[in-house]
């Protein structure tokens, strides 16, 4: 494949194809050989050896054309797109992401299905529309490599908007409510809690707001009226 590929992108299949497409040019050069001998052993179609050596100099450069044109007309599934790519002394790409892809449908015929070739559909929701992939190799493996390529793709996206965002430079979190606060911040804008150090923050953890202090402050003034009426004596 031509088509340069990103740095997490990898390819998954690339099909071409079948080489039925190569029959036609292969019959014409065959046929263009035959009757230029036949013009040789019979007198009467002497008049044809012009037309047949024509034919034997053409019919093998259109062959070697419809060759290499096979050849770099391919198809390529990667985790994020699907290659349309095509031409022999030019190059035409066609790219179809993997989320804007509808529906993938394939058909073979009797023949298609004893040589292994059918027809593949794209429907797209881009602009060019959809794309007919026309007597392409292994139909079906195409078809279920761009659904299975489509399906892990969305589930990445998921994961990729589920997943937390990294603490950004200078920012950390709140230890109440775990939103994203500057690390000199002395109350937290979201839940107007006020941040302690790291050891009193565990010390906080999963008390309600203000229970544990207050819990504090009570003993300890119990415990200094208790000196005052109790004093202890050594």
């Amino acid at each position: 494949m031509r088509t340069q590929l990103s740095t997490d992108e990898k390819l998954i299949i690339q099909v071409n194809r079948h080489w039925i497409m190569l029959t036609k040019p292969l019959f014409l050069a065959i046929f263009s050989f035959i009757v230029l001998a036949m013009t040789f052993k019979y007198q009467f179609l002497a008049s044809f050896r012009d037309v047949a050596l024509g034919g034997v100099v053409l019919a093998p450069l259109y062959f070697a054309y419809k060759f290499y044109e096979r050849k770099f007309d391919i198809w390529a599934v990667t985790n994020m797109r699907v290659v349309d790519e095509s031409g022999v002394f030019t190059r035409n790409t066609k790219d179809s992401p993997l989320d804007r892809i509808n529906n993938v449908t394939y058909e073979q015929s009797f023949v298609g299905l004893f040589l292994g070739f059918g027809d593949v559909k794209i429907q797209t929701a881009a602009e060019e529309g959809d794309t007919a992939i026309k007597f392409v190799m292994r139909p079906k493996e195409l078809k279920d490599a761009i659904i299975e390529a489509q399906k892990k793709f969305r589930e990445a996206i998921k994961q990729k908007d589920v997943q937390p965002p990294e603490p950004t430079d200078g920012m950390v979190e709140c230890p109440w409510c775990a939103e994203l606060i500057k690390k000199k911040a002395l109350i937290c804008r979201f839940c107007r809690r006020k941040i302690h150090s790291e050891s009193q923050a565990k010390n906080f953890a999963g008390s309600s707001e203000g229970e544990e202090p207050v819990q504090r402050i009570v003993t300890g003034r119990l415990r200094g009226l208790g000196k005052l009426l109790y004093p202890y004596k050594e």
